[in-house]
């Protein structure tokens, strides 16, 4: 079986402080495959994510060209567009990794009180 998901980034929804911007026509998309990799070995998605990322540059590189966005706006079209394909594909394991990366913990750790 053959696993994808589109990765899909849209600028419409991100804010500039030009209000005179145009918005975009269309939105791009790029498919991920990752039928190939084990996403239950830490290696698998690390590869995952990686492709999601390359995915992710790729798609907002196209649509900065376009409209000649800031810095900071392709930067939040490319977190946004890896959080997408990430809860897209609803996997823990790569939620956790993401999580990880992003120097935020995934969940938070449990609290145990001590009584006398």
């Amino acid at each position: 079986m053959k696993f994808t998901t589109a990765l899909v980034a849209s600028i419409l929804s991100l804010t500039t402080l030009d209000a005179t911007a145009a918005a975009p026509t269309d939105t791009h998309s790029i498919t991920v495959e990752y039928g190939d990799l084990n996403l239950d070995r830490p290696a698998g998605v690390a590869k995952l994510y990686s492709r999601i990322k390359g995915a992710a540059r790729q798609v907002c590189d196209e649509q900065s060209n376009e409209q000649m966005v800031s810095k900071q706006i392709y930067r939040a079209c490319v977190t946004q567009a890896v959080s997408t394909a990430v809860a897209r594909i609803g996997r823990p394991m790569l939620s956790d990794y993401v999580a990880q990366l992003g120097g935020k913990p995934a969940k938070p750790a449990p609290v145990s009180v001590a009584a006398r």
